[in-house]
């Protein structure tokens, strides 16, 4: 037998796993920005997993450029590369069945998420990169990970113009 401890990154771990859960049980594709820096874009298709399926989507051409800048990473280490979101997710639905059929999207379809434990509020970077953005950024928030019940609530709000206000200190430009 062994024992972990509860440390912050497991938390984090949590989070992420139920942001997981919540894509495949509400038909939603993710990927993450660290594997789209990995991997590339080829042929503007992109792999999205949803459960334990994986979904080749085709990005509709006028996100491929947004997709590519936001995956780089925000600082120039190659051995701890840091990201300024979590995943890009996609609406694939709840009756894929799996295959190599490439899905033909809309760029509605897409977001840009972050998972966030608590109350944590997006970084300065986060915030400073929004006003860059065309595709939405929704924040995935798990205020208390550590529970033992049937359900889990999540909080799953877009981050638009009224969340930037409470940052005005900032100076960011609004668009």
């Amino acid at each position: 037998m062994a024992k972990i401890k509860i440390t912050p990154r497991l938390i984090g771990t949590l989070s992420q796993s139920y942001y997981k859960e919540f894509c495949d049980q509400h038909g939603y594709g993710y990927t993450s920005l660290e594997r789209i820096h990995e991997n590339g874009i080829k042929d503007g298709v992109l792999k999205f997993k949803k459960g334990f399926n994986r979904i080749m989507v085709k990005l509709p051409e006028e996100i491929v450029s947004e997709v590519k800048k936001i995956s780089t990473p925000s600082n120039s280490s190659i051995l701890r590369p840091s990201f300024v979101y979590d995943f890009l997710a996609c609406k694939v639905g709840n009756d894929w069945k799996g295959g190599d059929i490439i899905n033909v999207k809309n760029k509605k379809d897409f977001y840009w998420v972050d998972v966030k434990t608590g109350r944590t509020e997006l970084t300065p970077n986060q915030i400073s990169t929004l006003k860059n953005l065309t595709i939405p950024l929704y924040r995935f928030r798990v205020p208390t990970p550590l529970i033992s019940s049937k359900e889990v609530t999540i909080y799953w709000d877009k981050v638009d113009s009224k969340y930037l206000s409470r940052f005005d200190y900032l100076d960011l430009k609004r668009t």
